[in-house]
Order: structure tokens, then C-alpha cells, then sequence
């Protein structure tokens, strides 16, 4: 790469001003089009800015320009992953692998490949094998928690989580899932710690407030429910999910206008959300406005018709 474009190219990177970096890659590589650093450059580029499909294109020519390094197959099969080309991906780490046994990066992408294709038990043994390679990878603890979680094993998934958090206290997505099953496993005092951490590292976190208000719901902490959806609607006023959970909250306190107000605000922000069509259906029937109530369900049923608790 020539000297200065390389330089020049750096700086836009570090400034994040990526078109003017891309322009200037673009310039090396038609100067030297088997430049590996300039196609390289241009990938992290792509990666950053969620081009997959265009870092996918660009790795083709670093393996054709060097074909025996496994960092470079394994990036690859990370952005098919990102595209959802499983089984491209899952080819790619593998011949990573082949290059290079101990890759442990390979192993942990091509886990998540295995868990994103639902193929869990896959997922996890190359997770143990990352983990064995790299004891402090949280992403594979994070990962292998996920697969635990979708196989019902909620202790071990518990377990994952904890050591990802103690390897990194700030990780939002780690508390996220703890907290979930947290929640499927009856514990809402611990989901709800775990959900007030996620606002504790972002107070603007509006997924926050609804995953804590909607477990406040089912633990029946009525009013912090209200609170959370107040908050999150303040600073999200379309967050349909807080509006779902204010609904719930109002009727199960009997404020049925509150929550058919709030079921509207649902339905104008979603007009094809059947089950938001359901729950102001359920408003309406104990509102004593039969006539509403019957075409919401019927609504609902029009749109979704596995509704089977509005038959």
C-alpha cells in the first residue's frame, strides 16, 4: 500500500470518518489489487459499519491472496454467520480449525453458529472447547449460557452467566439473560435485580425498564410496574412493549379505560399486532362493552389464528 494513502487511511479510521477511509483503500487496492493490508483494512471497515455481505466479498480476496491463514477463514465465516449463512459459516470455521486446532475464536463463532441453527448440544462442545482454550472468553460463556438456557438447563445457564459477569461486571446482555431465567425459573427478586443492573450501566435504557416492569407485573408489584412503564415511555414514546405492560397493570387493577387508552396506543403503533387487539378485547369484555370486545377478538383471530386463549 502506498505510504501516505495507508497513513491517511488510518487517521479516517481512528476518526471514524469510514467513506473517506473507504475512498482511500479503494484508491490502494486499484493501484495494487493484491494488496492483503489494504483488503483488510477495508474488512474492519465493513465490519464496523455492518457490511457483511461487502467484508464477505473482500475476504474472498485475502484467502485467494493467502489461502493458509485461519484468521482469515474465521472471519469470514463470522460475517456469513452475521448474514445468517450458517452452514457457510460453520464450513469456514471448520477449515480455520483444520489450519489452525487451537483457534479458539473458531471454535466459539462456530458455536454460536451451531446455537443460532438450534443445533445446541453442538453449540455447547465447541464452546467447552473455546472455553478450555480461553478460560476468560466471556462471549462463549455468554454463548453456552444461551444453549443452556434453550435446553431447559437453567442452573448450568446460571452458572455461564455468573462467570461471564464476574469476568466483565458491565455487560448489559449477560444480566439480560440472567435475569430472563431468572424469570422463567419462578425468581423474580433475582430477574429484577439483574434487570435494575441493565439500567444501572444505561439509565436511558428503555429495554431495561421493560423487562423489570413486565417482571414487577407478574411479581405484582403493580405501581413499580407503572413506574418502569412511565419512565420507559418518556423516554421511548413508542415503546409498544411499555404500553403492553401499563395496559396489563391497569386492567389487573380494574382501570379498564387506562388500559384500553393504553391497548389504542399499542394497536396505533402496530396495526397488525393480534395479540394487542386481544388484550383490549379482554379490557373491553370486563369494561362491560361486549360489542368492542367481540370485534377485537375477532380482529385478533383475523390476524393470528393460534390465538387459542381468545377463543
Amino acid at each position: 500500500m502506498e505510504p501516505e494513502l495507508g497513513l491517511r487511511g488510518d487517521a479516517y479510521i481512528s476518526k471514524g470518518q469510514y467513506d473517506a477511509a473507504i475512498n482511500d483503500l479503494n484508491e490502494a487496492i486499484r493501484l495494487d489489487p493484491d494488496d492483503v493490508l489494504a483488503y483488510t483494512k477495508r474488512v474492519e471497515i465493513y465490519y464496523q459499519t455492518g457490511q457483511y455481505d461487502a467484508a464477505i466479498n473482500d475476504l474472498n480476496e485475502v484467502i485467494r491472496l493467502n489461502p493458509n491463514d485461519a484468521l482469515v477463514y474465521a472471519l469470514r465465516g463470522d460475517a456469513y454467520r452475521e448474514t445468517g449463512q450458517y452452514d457457510a459459516a460453520i464450513n469456514d470455521f471448520n477449515e480455520a480449525i483444520r489450519l489452525e486446532p487451537n483457534h479458539a475464536f473458531s471454535y466459539s463463532r462456530r458455536g454460536d453458529a451451531y446455537r443460532e441453527k438450534g443445533q445446541y448440544d453442538a453449540a455447547i462442545s465447541d464452546y467447552n472447547e473455546a472455553i478450555r482454550l480461553n478460560p476468560n472468553d466471556v462471549l462463549a460463556c455468554k454463548g453456552r449460557g444461551n444453549a443452556y438456557s434453550f435446553k431447559g438447563q437453567y442452573d448450568a445457564a446460571i452458572n455461564d452467566l455468573n462467570e461471564a459477569i464476574r469476568l466483565n461486571p458491565n455487560d448489559a446482555f449477560a444480566y439480560k439473560e440472567r435475569g430472563n431465567i431468572y424469570g422463567y425459573k419462578g425468581q423474580y427478586d433475582a430477574a429484577i435485580s439483574d434487570f435494575g443492573e441493565i439500567i444501572r450501566l444505561d439509565p436511558n435504557s428503555t429495554f431495561g425498564y421493560d423487562c423489570r416492569g413486565g417482571t414487577y407485573l407478574i411479581n405484582g408489584q403493580y405501581d413499580d410496574a407503572i413506574n418502569d412503564c412511565n419512565e420507559a415511555i418518556r423516554l421511548n414514546p413508542n415503546d409498544v412493549i411499555a404500553y403492553v405492560i401499563r395496559g396489563e397493570v391497569c386492567r389487573e387493577n380494574g382501570q379498564y379505560d387506562a388500559a384500553i387508552s393504553d391497548f389504542n396506543e399499542v394497536i396505533r403503533l402496530d396495526p397488525n399486532d393480534a395479540e394487542a387487539y386481544a388484550y383490549r378485547g379482554r379490557a373491553y369484555r370486563l369494561n362491560n362493552q361486549k360489542k368492542q370486545a367481540i370485534q377485537d377478538f375477532e380482529k385478533a383471530l383475523n390476524l393470528n389464528t393460534n390465538l387459542d386463549w381468545v377463543r
